[in-house]
């Protein structure tokens, strides 16, 4: 086992060295050796994303790391598997979308991991901040014919009155709101829609989607 183990940490440990030249600053490519959980990462670019370090312990990684199922619901006769499509939390609160490859000896006991997160936040806010910057055709499109049926109180303190439940994701929350401020007509309103966004610290993409979805339904 160690023999295979040392020899998965050598060929990606070199894989490592290739990406440090290449990955953004928002991307962590983190190289564990599972069979060391208490100081389990070995090679580490851009730890600034999850706050890690070469040294640290298996579990000081982002929470909800659905990679790591692999530890236990271990797949028969395969060499890996991979894990992808989902999301983790930094102990700070920092979502990242995650991706990981588990590696196991030819008895299945796992032995690498290799993982991938990114930090998209840095992204959606380059792209919000440019939306409001650069006006969308849709903008001026945004029945600025009448304001016929939009409430009297503004949509500051329409929107103070929502609050995310416990039983909630981020997206129910968002989808909740954009319909109810829909219903109430404030999108009649030039420029509602990047107000919203703001709020929401979401895009005006965003909002454009979650109201086709909406349409779509009704």
């Amino acid at each position: 086992m160690t023999y295979e183990r040392e020899a998965l940490i050598n060929v990606l440990s070199a894989a490592l060295e290739a990406l440090k030249t290449t990955l953004p600053l928002n991307t962590e490519a983190v190289l564990h050796d599972l069979t060391q959980p208490e100081a389990s990462v070995v090679n580490i670019i851009n730890g600034h994303v999850s706050g890690r370090k070469i040294g640290d312990a298996l579990l000081k990684g982002p929470e909800d790391d659905k990679g790591f199922l692999g530890l236990f619901d271990v797949p028969k006769q395969t060499s890996s598997k991979v894990f992808n499509g989902y999301t983790t939390t930094t102990s700070g609160g920092k979502v990242l979308n995650s991706a990981s490859t588990l590696y196991y000896n030819s008895d299945g006991t796992p032995l690498v991991a290799f993982c991938i997160n990114v930090d998209t936040d840095v992204v959606t806010r380059l792209m919000r901040d440019l939306e409001y910057l650069v006006p969308s055709p849709l903008d001026y499109a945004e029945q600025e014919n009448t304001l016929a049926g939009v409430p009297e109180e503004s949509l500051d303190e329409f929107l103070s009155r929502f609050r995310m439940t416990g039983s909630e994701s981020q997206k129910e929350y968002r989808m909740r709101v954009v319909s109810e401020v829909q219903a109430m007509g404030f999108f009649k309103i030039k420029g509602s829609v990047n107000h919203l966004a703001k709020m929401l610290g979401v895009t005006r993409f965003t909002i454009y989607n979650y109201l086709e979805k909406l349409n779509a339904k009704s």
